[in-house]
C-alpha cells in the first residue's frame, strides 16, 4: 500500500483518525470490511468539483474493486449520510464515471448513528454500481479485545470501546498497556505521534479526566506533532472539558453554515452576498438545521432569501 496522503490544515477533534490512517491505512480499511492486501492508495483530499471533503478516499490498485469513501464521525450530525452521499455523487461527477463505491461511516458512539437521518442512495435502474446502504461502524459496539483482534494498530481507537465513566485507576492500567503496544507496533517517530493522539482520544472519551491526569497515565512528554500541539493549546485554555465542548460546537456550527451555502450553490449557482453574510452570523444550531432543510427544498434562491427574513430563522 502506498503511503496515504492527508489534507493539510487544522483537523481539530478528527486528528486522531487522520494520523491513524496516515500510519495504518490498511487497518482502517479492514475495520470497514475491505480485505487486506488489495493495494489501496488512500487520500483525504477535497473533491475539486465543489466544497465536498470526505475524510478518506481509498482508490484500489485493481480496476473493479470498491472505491472507499469514508467519514469519521465523532459528534451528532443528522445529515452525515447526506454529506457522504454528496461526496459519492461529486466523485462520480468529477471522474465522469460510476465505479463500484463503498460509502463508509465510522461512528465513535451509537448515539451519533441514531441521530443520523435515513438515506438511500441506490441506483434503481441497475445501470450503475451505487450501493443502497452505507457501511457503518460504531466503535462503542466493539470490545477492546475485538478491535485489537481485528488489527492491533487500531489501539488508538480503543478508548471508544470502554465506558465513558470508567474509573481512573483502571484507566491508568489500561493506558500503560496501550502505550506499550503502540511502541511495539510503530517506530519511535510514529509512536510519539500515536501516543499524542491516544491522549486526545482519551480526553474526548473520558471527560472526567484532566489533561494532567492523561499525560501522567500515558507517561509521555508532549511531542512536536499536530496532536501534541493541540494538547498544549488545550492545556492553556480555561479547562479541557470546556475547551473540547466549545471546539466541537464551533466545528458543528461552521459545518452547518458551509453545508447550507454549498447546497444553495449547487442548486442555484451564485449565492447572494446577503445570504452568505446572514448565514455566517447564525449561532443557533436548530435554526441552521431549519435553513439546511430549506436550502434543499425551496424552489429558488429568492424563496430562500424571503425565508431568511422570518423571525424564527434570524439570529
Amino acid at each position: 500500500m502506498e503511503k496515504p496522503t492527508i489534507k493539510p490544515g487544522n483537523r481539530g477533534s478528527d486528528e486522531a483518525f487522520y494520523q491513524l490512517v496516515k500510519d495504518a491505512g490498511e487497518a482502517i480499511l479492514k475495520l470497514v470490511g475491505v480485505a487486506p492486501g488489495l493495494g489501496y492508495h488512500i487520500h483525504a483530499e477535497e473533491l475539486k468539483a465543489k466544497r465536498v471533503s470526505p475524510d478518506i478516499v481509498a482508490i484500489p490498485s485493481i480496476v473493479g474493486d470498491d472505491i472507499v469513501i469514508m467519514e469519521f464521525q465523532g459528534y451528532s450530525d443528522p445529515f452525515i449520510r447526506h454529506r457522504v452521499a454528496a461526496a459519492v455523487a461529486f466523485y462520480c461527477s468529477q471522474e465522469k464515471k460510476a465505479p463500484p463505491i463503498l460509502p463508509a461511516i465510522i461512528f465513535t458512539e451509537r448515539s451519533f448513528l441514531n441521530t443520523a437521518l435515513p438515506l438511500d442512495i441506490s441506483d434503481s435502474t441497475g445501470q450503475y454500481q451505487l450501493r443502497g446502504r452505507f457501511k457503518e461502524i460504531v466503535l462503542e459496539d466493539y470490545t477492546e479485545t475485538q478491535l485489537l483482534a481485528l488489527d492491533p494498530r487500531l489501539v488508538v481507537l480503543v478508548p471508544y470501546t470502554l465506558p465513558a465513566n470508567m474509573g481512573k485507576d483502571e484507566l491508568g492500567l489500561k493506558m500503560r498497556d496501550w502505550v506499550e503496544l503502540v511502541r511495539e507496533l510503530y517506530p519511535p517517530e510514529q509512536s510519539h505521534a500515536q501516543i499524542d493522539l491516544l491522549a486526545l482520544i482519551s480526553l474526548n472519551r473520558f471527560r472526567h479526566l484532566t489533561i494532567e491526569e492523561v499525560v501522567a497515565m500515558l507517561n509521555f512528554d508532549l511531542t512536536d506533532t499536530t496532536a501534541g500541539q493541540q494538547l498544549i493549546d488545550i492545556g492553556i485554555q480555561k479547562g479541557i472539558q470546556k475547551g473540547i465542548r466549545q471546539g466541537i460546537r464551533q466545528g458543528i456550527l461552521q459545518k452547518a453554515r458551509e453545508d447550507i451555502l454549498e447546497i444553495l450553490e449547487v442548486r442555484f449557482g451564485r449565492v447572494p452576498q446577503e445570504v452568505t453574510d446572514v448565514t455566517n452570523e447564525l449561532t443557533d444550531l436548530s435554526r441552521l438545521n431549519v435553513l439546511l432543510k430549506r436550502a434543499a427544498l425551496v424552489g429558488g434562491i429568492d424563496e430562500f432569501v424571503e425565508g431568511l427574513g422570518q423571525p424564527k430563522l434570524t439570529n
